[in-house]
């Protein structure tokens, strides 16, 4: 149960709020009626930051902290410079969806290998990872669905009081570009 609350607190933590900068960037376009779109483009990203993490805690990858600190923002600013565009990654098409789940399976990636120090202690120690880091992502997945459904509702409000989607996405998008640049300038490494 630990590792469940941890993964939920590791997404919903307030001093490293990258995780959930990146959801609201990621569900611009969205409403509360494509909730189940999110939450499988959400899924995408925890598989990424699901492999990372085993790979890292069996040290099998190693990547440096810096440089993941960097990217991460820059994964950031990538989808909020997509709603800023009018990208809208809440569309049908096929070939665009398995494009869309591509990159963000690739951003998780980036973002697992942010918290991958803690597998690797675990597995140091002799814990194992199998088990904690299936636990671990659980909390993730909650801690993810937790924080659309506040963001989808409160995007599902704005459309109800009359704001369009394409003035949510630019909204959205250029607040969530200037935190992550303002992030990806303090973690630029040197």
């Amino acid at each position: 149960m630990n590792d469940i609350i941890l993964g939920a607190k590791h997404i919903m933590d307030l001093n490293g709020f990258d995780h959930m900068l990146f959801l609201v960037a990621l569900a611009a376009a969205f409403d509360l009626s494509k909730i189940w779109r999110m939450i499988l483009l959400a899924t995408a990203f925890t598989v990424g930051h699901s492999l990372t993490l085993f790979l890292a805690g069996m040290d099998l990858v190693r990547a440096s902290r810096d440089w993941i600190e960097f990217l991460i923002p820059v994964s950031i600013m990538f989808m909020a410079i997509a709603a800023t565009l009018g990208i809208s990654l809440a569309v049908k098409d096929s070939k665009f969806n398995k494009a869309t789940y591509a990159v963000t399976v690739f951003f998780g990636l980036i973002h697992g290998l942010g918290f991958s120090s803690f597998f690797r202690i675990a597995a140091d120690r002799g814990e194992g990872i199998v088990m904690p880091l299936l636990k671990f992502n659980l909390g993730v997945e909650v801690g993810q669905i937790i924080i659309l459904l506040m963001t989808l509702s409160i995007f599902s409000l704005g459309r109800s009081l009359g704001v369009k989607e394409r003035s949510q996405q630019i909204f959205i998008g250029g607040l969530t570009l200037g935190l992550s640049t303002i992030m990806a300038i303090e973690k630029l490494p040197l």
